[in-house]
């Protein structure tokens, strides 16, 4: 799968101010540091809330959210940048799925995290 091309990470506006604040700090430190691009791979049970996590950070709807659908076993990636910072997150499947991990979930998110996006 190819990366996603990011986009602006405008969301963040959504936040309160100190949050805003402080994530601002937090990139500039890190870009201090030469590091320009963080990766968040999300990994839980299924409907623990995998994905309304990445859609809060995001500040945006960016994965499908249902009370009443099973997640697919495909993970996705979402890309967004602020002031030269690239933050990918990585929604994945549900690792267990009654009581059970779910080996076909953790085969497909090793090689999507291996081969690369």
């Amino acid at each position: 799968m190819a990366a996603p091309i990011p986009r602006e990470w405008v969301g963040l506006q959504q936040f309160p101010a100190a949050t805003q604040t402080k994530l601002h700090e937090l990139l500039g430190k890190l870009k201090e540091e030469n590091v320009s691009t963080l990766t968040i791979l999300v990994m839980g049970k299924g409907g623990v809330g995998k994905s309304s996590t990445v859609n809060s950070i995001v500040g945006e709807r960016v994965a499908n959210v249902s009370a009443f659908q099973s997640e697919g076993l495909r993970p996705m990636m979402c890309s967004r940048t602020r002031a030269g910072f690239t933050l990918n997150i990585i929604d994945t499947p549900g690792l267990i799925e009654g009581g059970y991990i779910n080996e076909q979930a953790v085969e497909i998110i090793k090689r999507y995290v291996h081969v690369g996006w």
